[in-house]
């Protein structure tokens, strides 16, 4: 075999860097080589013709052809040189790849031998395109409870009786084929029965010649305590909604930087906006739905809780009725400042609860106050009267007197008190004057007919010290004084007049044969309070059977809005 040294010029690659063939490679390469051009040698042989005879032919003869078969011995040699060696070559280039993807193939299957702990802790299941299931993770034995043997060639979704998202399970099919992964929420029920929520992740996989569906891999993670902890917290968030719209109290946030507001549904009920009414986005469009006298103070109370963190102040929102009717509603509005990012000014997030029943009350107990204190005085201004003016034989005799009197008004006093000073009913006051001789066995002796009636307070007290002198002169002088004596107390309103009838009738008492010789205490104060105080008119009828007295009130003086609850 002849060896072709290497021509000083010719073009090589560095020595560092450059492949080079195995051994065992370079033996097959020459040895390939060799074969070839033996072959090719062989079948010129066949026609006579030898390496050193087409040389010397081709030299020594000017034959035509000689040349030309010298020439196609050493194309011949050199052709088969050069295909067995490209072959040898591209033989050694597969291999080298073939190589190359046999180590990249153990390093994936090294990873993946190193992650398959972890996946089969975790719940994965690997089926048929149909549901088949072929492989049964450990992770799905303590997630659902089945074990292998009993899951291996079971259809998945009989097995866990799976619940699918709306749709159903062929919805979920069809976006898997769409998409190639489908990603929701499932429900099965685990071996024991009892439900399980996961969170399931599924991936196709198809074949990479004709792309049909191969296999199906189903990735699930237990979602049972996430979706008890988001019920409960439904649950929560609806308890809170309802006892803001019971409390009347709504949720509100204020961006101080955007100057931006957002409000909860509860507010707009709050300021009497409908339900689909825009929220005022700014501090400025807020101040508009409050009232204008206290524009002020709320806004200096939202500056403020930029610099303190706390926000707090009452205010007042006009409103419109069903009736067009203008009202007020009291609202207090507490806030706090949440911390920000860094660079910014956190917002403030408060409540505006509803406290107008607050302010009425607050209200009503500073004009008792006002009324108890004139009421004290006018007490006090008829104790002095009943003092001055009342006379008796003896100190006893007037100390009894004044004590029924100052009795009677201490009797109006405490209707007036039980009814928040709204009126006391005329039957009460009747029954508590009365009282003594309406006990058990004496029942007839008082008689009481008339509407429910409720006296204003400026005519309890007067009108209770008007029947408490009838009281106490026919118990002392009238038809109570005696065993078989009556009084029949009758009142009725008089719309025609405008005016309340009131009807005192004794009977059964001593004979009476006129009027009083002279009139005593008693008589100058029913006639001052019936007449000077309530603006009405009064007569005594002095008849044989016992004394009547009716009187006639005006009911725009004496009369409240609503009846006498008793």
């Amino acid at each position: 075999m002849v060896a072709f040294p290497s021509h000083p010029g010719a073009h090589s690659e560095p020595e560092e860097g450059r492949a080079r063939p195995e051994p065992g490679l370079r033996l097959a390469i020459l040895l390939g080589t060799g074969a070839v051009a033996a072959f090719l040698l062989g079948a010129l042989a066949l026609h006579g013709i030898t390496a050193p005879q087409a040389l010397l032919d081709a030299s020594g003869t000017e034959e035509p052809g000689a040349a030309s078969w010298a020439v196609l011995w050493f194309v011949a040699a050199a052709g088969a040189a050069g295909l067995g060696g490209g072959a040898a070559l591209r033989g050694h280039l597969r291999v080298r790849a073939l190589r190359q993807e046999n180590a990249a193939l153990r390093s994936r299957l090294m990873a993946f031998t190193e992650l398959s702990p972890a996946f089969d802790l975790s719940a994965v299941i690997l089926r048929s395109p149909d549901g088949v299931i072929r492989h049964w993770s450990a992770g799905c034995e303590r997630l659902f409870g089945f074990t292998a043997a009993e899951a291996l060639g079971r259809l998945c979704h009989e097995l866990l009786s799976t619940r699918f998202p709306d749709g159903g399970r062929r919805t979920v099919q069809e976006e898997l084929l769409r998409r190639g992964e489908w990603r929701g929420e499932l429900r099965h029920r685990r071996r024991n029965g009892g439900p399980v929520v996961v969170a399931s992740h599924w991936i196709l996989r198809r074949d990479p010649q004709d792309g049909r569906p191969l296999a199906v891999i189903e990735v699930h993670a237990d979602a049972t305590a996430l979706k008890t902890a988001e019920a409960a917290l439904r649950a929560g968030e609806a308890r809170l909604r309802l006892a803001q719209e019971v409390a009347g109290v709504g949720i509100w946030e204020w961006d101080p930087e955007e100057d931006l507001f957002v409000w909860s549904p509860e507010q707009h009920a709050l300021f009497g906006l409908p339900p689909g009414a825009p929220a005022p986005c700014t501090l400025e469009a807020f101040l508009a739905l409050i009232h204008p006298d206290d524009r002020v103070a709320v806004r200096a109370a939202a500056f403020a809780a930029l610099d303190s963190g706390e926000y707090e102040v009452e205010f007042r929102v006009p409103r419109v009725s069903r009736n067009g009717a203008e009202t007020i509603q009291w609202l207090i509005g507490r806030g706090r400042r949440m911390p920000g990012l860094a660079g910014r000014m956190g917002a403030i997030l408060g409540v505006n609860v509803d406290i107008t029943a607050r302010k009425q009350a607050e209200q009503q107990q500073a004009l008792l106050m006002r009324e108890v204190d004139h009421r004290a005085k006018n007490a006090l201004a008829v104790v002095q009267a009943v003092l001055r003016l009342t006379r008796a034989d003896s100190a006893r005799a007037f100390a009894k007197a004044v004590e029924g009197r100052v009795a009677a008004l201490a009797r109006a006093q405490t209707l007036l008190t039980e009814s928040r000073w709204a009126g006391a009913g005329l039957a009460s006051i009747l029954r508590g004057e009365l009282a003594p001789f309406m006990g058990s066995g004496g029942m007839a002796r008082v008689v009481l007919e008339g509407p429910p009636v409720t006296l204003v307070p400026e005519a309890a007290q007067p009108l209770s010290m008007t029947l408490h002198e009838l009281t106490t002169n026919a118990a002392k002088y009238g038809s109570l004084s005696v065993p078989g004596g009556s009084v029949s107390v009758s009142w009725r309103t008089d719309d025609r007049e405008g005016c309340l009838r009131l009807r005192w009738a004794e009977a059964g008492g001593p004979l009476i044969t006129g009027p009083p010789a002279r009139r005593g205490f008693g008589s100058r104060v029913v006639e001052a309070t019936i007449r000077d105080q309530l603006g009405g008119t009064l007569v005594f009828r002095w008849e044989a059977s016992g004394l009547v007295c009716e009187l006639a009130i005006p009911m725009d003086r004496v009369l409240a809005s609503g009846p006498d609850k008793e």
